[in-house]
């Protein structure tokens, strides 16, 4: 009988990485990108906000109190974007989302 596989994110088509490390000693990465699929211009749009935010509600809601350190980096780039120390970010990077033909894309200011 053939186990069933999960639909987790492909790294090499990410654009953010989380990594956290746990109180318990533990560490986790985590690698993330959003895209829908828009009927009407029967494309595939990317959107750069919405991945960033599913890292986001993953430190301030899942592992909320449970993490020494959270840092959430542009993959492409390998600069940090977000630090965390005890769920209090110590340190952000400028950036903000531009569109481009229906994508919202991040960019570093």
């Amino acid at each position: 009988m053939e186990a069933k596989t999960q639909n987790l994110p492909d790294p090499a088509k990410a654009k953010f990485k989380l990594l956290i490390y746990f109180l318990d000693g533990n560490k986790r990465v985590f690698y993330n990108y959003h895209t829908v699929y828009d009927a009407e211009s029967k494309k595939i749009i990317i959107n750069d906000k919405s991945a960033l935010n599913k890292l986001m509600n993953l430190l301030t809601h899942k592992y909320a109190g449970k993490f020494k350190t959270a840092i959430i980096y542009h993959k492409e780039t390998n600069k940090q974007i977000k630090r965390f120390v005890g769920n209090r970010l110590i340190f952000e990077t400028p950036y903000n989302f531009t569109w481009d033909n229906f994508d919202v894309l991040f960019q570093f200011t």
